[in-house]
């Protein structure tokens, strides 16, 4: 008659293969939750249409994404936009932003913050810490305190999903990088058939990051990163990405030289239609969830 060590030693062996085959289980991602290396699920046209405002505020970046009850702010340009992009704002509708990204502690990108926080309602504000502190981070950091908001960063890889069918993913910063460009929070647009890819100011260095990611990074509509400088946009990513249309915000002769000829003969080659800010003003792209209508300030459209 076996022991009763033995009898435990059998029920042991037992419940390890199963223990096992549970842990395995639970460890399996949730499929529509955290899928960092596939495309953001497509998503279902509901007959509204979703639009992305790149607002011009010169040498900067600030862009409004809207559909239905939902939107949201990456960017704000510098403090002197700050009022400029709240006067958007308004124009636009907007009591309350879901979301605001500042993608990066740059002035150019975060200098209006500030503004929009003590103007609108805002439900959730992402900006990653900065290496330095400066005049214009600590003012963002003021504004939030004063209206008990704390900025968080968001999930890399994680889908937001707002409006049933809007899908909003962050692809990056995948590291801890040295450059404060490279550190930029790198944004993923989904609706229906159609996607867009908001760059801030990350450079080549995280694009080839992305790219060993397995990220899917093809987009209708790419947020050419670093104002069109040739530090961004690599070759590789470009054929990652294959655009049919590039956004390049910056300042009218702006003393960066931004956006550089580099740049536009590699959009140009790849025979993407360019739209900018310096030359056309404020451009909007509509989107039904199958099509998109590019269309700008100063009339230039895609039809």
């Amino acid at each position: 008659m076996p022991t009763k060590k033995q009898k435990q030693a059998v029920i042991r062996q037992l419940l390890i293969p199963i223990i096992l085959i549970i842990a395995a289980l639970l460890y399996q991602p949730v499929k529509g939750l955290f899928v960092s290396k596939e495309k953001p699920v497509e998503t279902k046209a509901d007959g509204g249409s979703l639009t992305v405002s790149y607002i011009d505020v010169g040498q900067g970046d600030a862009t409004l994404i809207q559909k239905g009850n939902f939107s949201m702010l990456i960017d704000a340009g510098k403090n002197e936009k700050g009022q400029m992009v709240v006067s958007y704002l308004k124009k636009k509708g907007i009591k309350k932003l879901n979301i605001l990204v500042g993608t990066h502690p740059d002035s150019d990108h975060v200098g209006g913050l500030d503004d929009v926080i003590n103007n609108v309602q805002v439900d959730t504000v992402y900006l990653p810490e900065a290496k330095k502190q400066t005049k214009t981070y600590r003012d963002v950091e003021s504004a939030l305190k004063s209206v008990n908001k704390t900025a968080q960063m968001p999930e890399i890889g994680k889908e937001y999903r707002f409006e049933k069918n809007v899908v909003i993913r962050f692809l990056g910063p995948l590291k801890n990088y040295k450059e404060a460009n490279n550190n930029s929070l790198v944004v993923q647009l989904a609706y229906g058939k159609n996607r867009f890819l908001f760059m801030g100011d990350a450079e080549e260095k995280a694009e080839e990051d992305m790219i060993k990611e397995n990220y899917d990074l093809e987009c209708d509509v790419l947020k050419v990163g670093h104002h069109g400088s040739y530090t961004a946009t690599g070759d590789n990513f470009l054929t990652k990405a294959d655009p049919a249309y590039a956004v390049i915000s910056a300042g009218k002769d702006n003393s960066y030289g931004h956006p550089h000829a580099a740049t536009l003969a590699k959009l140009e080659d790849d025979d993407v239609q360019i739209y900018r800010t310096d030359t056309m003003g404020t451009i909007e792209a509509v989107s039904d969830g199958n099509q998109i209508h590019m269309e700008t300030e100063k009339g230039k459209t895609n039809e």
